[in-house]
């Protein structure tokens, strides 16, 4: 096994967060997958061929590449650029809660978040799929129409130089102004912490599954937030109000577990109900599946044709 094909077993958060900056960072995430795509089940998949991928019983034989077959012995299919290339929305959600840092990571919640957003517009780049980032608080921060172009993937890293300080995140409203803008049959990702209501995010769902659009929700979580461990009394505030409030952990832990436990069913079902995929993603682990899940997604999108 060469040196390159085991760089993924080495790859640690807190090497990313050492990263002088976001384009580092991104290097090394989307790096870090390729260099596993030996034993990915995405592999001789868009990520390495763009023009053929490997034949599959029920997959129209006009498509087979002959010529190919005649100089590798093996069917491949041709794929047409109509097929290879989409539009890509990336919704990055820069609410303060996003601020929020557990003492088991090593990144807070904001920093994950923009890592992962520059590492798909890396990916989708490398891809030739059009991108375009949206800023999401209490308004949102539109970048324009996707586009493929290096230039484009430089501009929108530098718009993730910003801190999460708005005191809300306002999906309907930012879904609603990109539905006005979206191509059909695009993908849309939403990456944020999900304090909201899975149920107001339904409709604005439902409209941009009328426009025949895939969802990929990528939920971003610090591990605190799942266990609410501890013994001693918390003072918790609120990064988007202020609000504080005093807590004794033992007290509220199995209610809160069961709560987040319901929050998680719902949005997972909210989004699989409308042909989406849902992935948490947790800010003490390398993000390498959300590459994954894209692919995932996109290969569901072309079956659907």
């Amino acid at each position: 096994m060469s040196g390159r094909s085991k760089i993924a077993d080495y790859l640690d958060v807190s090497l990313l967060a050492r990263l002088p900056n976001l384009e580092f960072r991104a290097g090394f995430l989307v790096d870090g997958f390729l260099s596993g795509m030996h034993a990915s089940p995405f592999r001789g998949g868009n990520v390495e061929f763009k023009e053929h991928r490997k034949y599959h019983p029920g997959d129209d034989i006009s498509d087979i590449d002959w010529k190919a077959y005649a100089r590798t012995d093996r069917l491949h299919i041709r794929i047409h650029e109509d097929d290879t290339n989409l539009n890509a929305h990336i919704l990055l959600d820069r609410s303060a809660s996003m601020n929020f840092r557990g003492p088991l990571a090593t990144m807070d919640k904001w920093d994950y978040a923009r890592s992962i957003a520059a590492a798909l517009l890396l990916f989708l780049l490398r891809q030739k799929d059009a991108s375009a980032l949206t800023l999401v608080g209490g308004d949102a921060d539109f970048s324009g129409p996707p586009a493929t172009t290096d230039l484009h993937f430089r501009r929108q890293l530098e718009r993730l130089a910003v801190n999460a300080d708005s005191r809300e995140c306002n999906w309907n409203s930012a879904l609603a102004e990109l539905e006005k803008e979206i191509r059909p049959r695009s993908i849309v990702i939403l990456i944020s912490d999900f304090y909201t209501e899975p149920r107001s995010l339904a409709e604005p769902f439902d409209r941009l599954r009328a426009k025949a659009c895939e969802l990929l929700l990528f939920h971003i979580i610090d591990p605190a937030e799942t266990d609410f461990s501890g013994t001693e009394t918390l003072l918790l505030q609120d990064n988007e109000t202020g609000e504080r409030l005093a807590l004794t952990p033992e007290l509220i832990r199995e209610n809160y577990r069961e709560q987040f436990r319901e929050h998680i069913t719902a949005l997972t079902e909210l989004v699989r109900s409308r042909a989406g995929d849902y992935l948490m993603l947790k800010t003490d682990r390398v993000p390498l599946d959300l590459f994954g899940a894209y692919l995932n997604l996109r290969a569901k999108r072309r079956k659907r044709r």
